[in-house]
């Protein structure tokens, strides 16, 4: 414990200190409508379909990747160009069996060697080209994911962003980020690189076609296509919601255990093993009875496709047979007739192929669909967030060393008045208690405080430098015991770094002195799990005083951020925060903390309320 001669010196040594504490503008949060926006209006929204709605989305994700400037451009002009060549390669391959047939159907030994080696040498380019072109989409699929990614949590991970999502209509965020947006880009990177290669090779072998088979050939091959593309979009079109709702059943299956592995310790205490593993299986059973709907729905997919595959060879006889029939190869010996008959046979069936390359992308275009649907309506959401902290700057305003509340009114989401009509004005060292019944409010008040909720009406004045936010529920992050003094490492404007002597005084001023030497050291990396072990929940809320001490922002807000202590132990807290000239606004339940504020609101729960003097 320090007597007030020790926090005296303590207090002057924090008022010497010149350390700015600006910043240029506090960004506004925005309570997010629960009414989903019209997805007609911009073609986004809650609409899944294969089509204009997919196409729009992947023009969106496409002007991310080209501001990006990761040289996506390159690697994909690369890997189109390198397929380009394979094509030549595997073309040439295709044409060596009608060599062959003519070469054993004259019986000339002597060619037969060269054009084994030639066969031999060709096969191993042509393995070698599908590895490297494997290769290159992967690492494609991986700088995609890179650059949205990073655009993504650049967007998502700034304040007054974050919480708005994550509080939002959207559902996890975190899957999106982490998982949906890396099975978009390993998908793109191999459908959209089969497809805009598709033109090319459709063009060159439809010439060739035509030049071995005559106008029959490519006509009946491309009647044969359009038969098979409409029948795969009308079957695939329903498929895409259903794919939607598997990955979001996936992500609230995962988001269960995530918060069971959190909370365990919570739940053994209760004994609710029994009721957490109920919960589980519902989610479980929702993840596969979705499972069970895709694979159902993609059975149909699957038969046509397939079948549209294997009755390519089929029509590729009948276009062959069509000019031997007709005589247009009578002149030709046996051997010959054998080696045009390979060579039309494998024009005919490569173009087919190519064609049934497209139709069997539908079902990855279908999965393509899904995750670019999950991808840009969490960009949608991050669109709505910004707008409405953008409006926010209406009744959001920077004040001179003080809060104030003009005729602030606060309502939730579901439409309940939690304040009406609040006029309140905190100055510098005047600290303010927020009492009331729960449910009243109290936590909501802060929210408008410190900018994370946008008041239904009024403005609210905040200090430029911003207000400290702490929770009850203290966050703690990975790595070092100087990293948890400083986090988030950079606030009101100022990076800093907690040195060696700071951190072990304002660790002992709070009564932590002792973790120095239970953490090790002071850079030693700790994971959030053990962090979690080494400290009680007293003492991670002492360590959240600590870093208010640490960064002596005018202002903080203190949401019933001790009530894990006992009153001996807050007293010191408040003290501490007195001494750094720190000027709180506490919610808290009992009158022990009345001593260290200058004015009480009581909130009544029913948008009234009463402000008086301590």
């Amino acid at each position: 414990m320090y007597d007030s001669e020790e926090f005296e010196l303590l207090a002057n040594s924090w008022r010497s200190d010149t350390r700015a504490s600006t910043r240029d503008n506090e960004e506004c949060a925005a309570q997010i409508d629960s009414d989903s926006r019209s997805s007609k209006k911009d073609g986004f929204g809650d609409h899944f379909a294969v089509g204009l709605t997919l196409l729009r989305r992947i023009r969106r994700i496409g002007r991310v990747l080209r501001a990006a400037r990761a040289r996506l451009g390159l690697w994909s002009a690369g890997l189109i160009a390198g397929k380009l060549a394979a094509e030549m390669v595997y073309y040439y391959a295709g044409m060596l069996p009608s060599e062959f047939y003519r070469v054993l159907g004259d019986r000339d030994s002597a060619a037969f060697g060269p054009l084994l080696a030639r066969c031999v040498a060709v096969v191993a380019v042509a393995g070698a080209c599908r590895a490297v072109l494997d290769y290159a989409s992967g690492v494609l699929g991986v700088a995609m994911r890179h650059a949205l990614t990073q655009n993504t949590q650049a967007r998502y991970l700034r304040r007054g962003r974050l919480y708005a999502v994550a509080s939002g209509r959207i559902d996890n965020p975190d899957q999106r980020i982490a998982q949906d947006i890396e099975r978009l880009a390993r998908s793109a990177a191999d459908v959209l690189s089969e497809l805009l290669l598709a033109p090319f090779l459709v063009a060159y072998y439809t010439v060739r076609c035509w030049t071995l088979a005559g106008v029959f050939g490519p006509v009946a091959i491309y009647a044969y296509f359009i038969v098979g593309a409409t029948a795969t979009q009308c079957v695939m079109a329903p498929i895409v919601r259903y794919v939607v709702a598997q990955e979001k059943a996936e992500g609230d299956f995962r988001f269960h255990h995530v918060r069971v592995r959190e909370c365990a310790e919570s739940i053994a205490f209760y004994g609710g093993e029994t009721a957490e593993r109920e919960r589980a299986n519902a989610a479980l059973t929702q993840v596969v009875d979705t499972q069970y709907r895709v694979l159902w729905r993609q059975l149909g997919l699957g038969l046509l496709t397939q079948v549209f595959s294997y009755m390519g060879s089929t029509v590729s006889y009948v276009v062959i047979a069509v000019p031997i029939f007709l005589g247009s190869y009578d002149g030709l010996s046996g051997a010959e007739l054998s080696s045009v008959i390979s060579r039309n046979a494998f024009v005919s069936l490569y173009l087919i192929y190519r064609f049934s390359v497209i139709i069997e992308q539908a079902k990855r275009v279908v999965e393509l669909a899904g995750y670019a649907a999950r991808v840009v309506q969490l960009w949608e959401e991050l669109d709505r967030a910004d707008a409405s902290t953008d409006a926010c700057d209406v009744a959001c305003a920077a004040a001179d060393n003080a809060i104030a509340a003009v005729e602030l009114s606060v309502i939730t989401p579901s439409g309940m008045v939690l304040v009406s009509n609040l006029n309140v004005h905190v100055s510098a060292g005047e600290s303010l208690v927020v009492t009331g019944p729960p449910g009243s409010g109290k936590t909501s008040l802060l929210r408008a405080f410190c900018g994370l909720w946008r008041p239904a009406r009024g403005e609210v004045r905040v200090p430029q430098a911003g207000v400290f936010f702490l929770p009850q529920a203290p966050y703690i992050a990975g790595g070092s015991l100087r990293e948890q003094l400083s986090y988030p490492g950079e606030w009101g404007g100022c990076t800093r770094s907690c040195s060696d002597t700071e951190a072990s005084r304002l660790l002992a001023i709070v009564g932590l002195a002792h973790i120095i030497r239970r953490a090790g050291n002071m850079d030693r990396l700790w994971s959030v799990q053990e962090w979690l072990q080494m400290l009680s929940p007293g003492e991670q809320q002492k360590l959240s005083i600590a870093r208010v001490l640490f960064w002596r922002p005018p202002f903080a807000a203190l949401d019933e951020a001790t009530s894990a202590l006992d009153a001996a132990a807050e007293a010191v807290l408040y003290r501490a925060l007195s001494y750094a000239a720190i000027t709180v606004i506490s919610v808290s339940h009992h009158d022990g903390l009345n001593a260290f504020h200058k004015r009480r609101l009581a909130l009544d729960g029913h948008g009234g309320f009463t402000l008086d003097s301590i």
